[in-house]
């Protein structure tokens, strides 16, 4: 007998294209997009993208949060020329855990329709994990790969504003 899949959490839009959400054991997180269009006009209808959780609560692992994030990517892209670029830093040192985690739920839940391209870039003991994700079907989808690609090696850091 196959169990139900968890429902996502009660998403609350606060302003376009930023969204928090409440789990079980309380800890509120922050999903918001940022344009990078205006940054990078290589780069069309690119947005960046962050999860925080609101405090440092230690964070168990709850399946409702990977459906909850999913649930609001999946809306995200129903704008077929959308991309986004996920940034993973190695502030805290766990850039490689953030990065695998995501990477994980995009293998999960991808039904086909997404792509991405994975770079690291590392200055000294900085370093920096990015991710382009987009639609197969993305209009721009050759000038998201060229500018993605030229952005790793010219003006990168201007993502981690």
């Amino acid at each position: 007998m196959d169990l139900p899949s968890p429902l996502p959490y009660d998403i609350v839009r606060v302003k376009d294209l930023y969204y928090t959400f409440t789990n079980k054991d309380g800890i509120v997180y922050h999903l918001y997009f940022n344009p990078l269009s205006e940054l990078y006009p290589q780069l069309p209808n690119t947005y960046s993208f962050s999860i925080e959780p609101q405090d440092s609560k230690p964070h168990p692992i709850d399946r409702r949060i990977a459906i909850t994030i999913v649930s609001v990517l999946r809306k995200f892209f129903e704008k077929i020329d959308n991309a986004m670029i996920m940034v993973c830093d190695s502030t805290d040192g766990k850039h490689h855990k953030r990065r695998y985690l995501f990477n994980r739920w995009f293998q999960y839940y991808n039904d086909g329709t997404m792509t991405t391209l994975n770079a690291e870039v590392s200055d000294g003991d900085y370093e920096l994990l990015l991710s382009l994700y987009f639609k197969r079907n993305n209009p721009y989808k050759t000038q998201l790969i060229k500018s993605f690609n030229d952005l790793l090696t010219t003006n990168l850091y201007e993502l981690v504003i």
